[in-house]
């Protein structure tokens, strides 16, 4: 009976997985990428109003009427106009309040109509309005 010695490992027995590996993570970006192309993606859902043309005017704003509405303009030096008139600070507050309280259904609108007015300014005259009339303001747009 013969018996056989064990044979001895080289460094040319051992098994190189670096390409291996590359092959691997080469497949695995693949099915990354025809995974991602493949999927739809998803969107925020957001219930938009739905304007009514027929009635009188473009928005949606319900039965307001022009006497309603206190409309203050916003000039690109950031003070508040009334009827195109610059007012103090503290008036414009007591017409805010006579008009909030004269009227139940009265909205304060703020409206920045000039392009160069900045949005830091027309967010901080916001949160001042905001101060005065609470919940009862709200800001204009047109459409460009």
């Amino acid at each position: 009976m013969k018996i056989r010695k064990k044979k001895q490992t080289t460094a040319n027995d051992e098994i190189n997985l670096t390409a291996f590996l590359d092959v691997v993570f080469s497949i695995l970006a693949f099915f990354i990428l025809l995974s991602a192309a493949l999927t739809v993606p998803s969107r925020i859902g957001i219930d938009l109003p739905i304007s009514d043309r027929n009635s009188k005017g473009d928005s949606n704003s319900g039965d307001l009427q022009p006497e309603d509405v206190f409309v203050i303009t916003l000039d690109p030096a950031g003070q508040m106009l009334k009827d195109g008139k610059s007012m103090p600070p503290q008036q414009l507050s007591q017409e805010i309040t006579r008009f909030l309280d004269s009227s139940t259904r009265g909205m304060v609108v703020l409206s920045a109509d000039d392009s160069t007015v900045s949005y830091q300014i027309v967010i901080s005259r916001l949160s001042e309005l905001r101060a005065i009339a609470g919940n009862r303001v709200a800001i204009a747009t047109s459409r460009s």
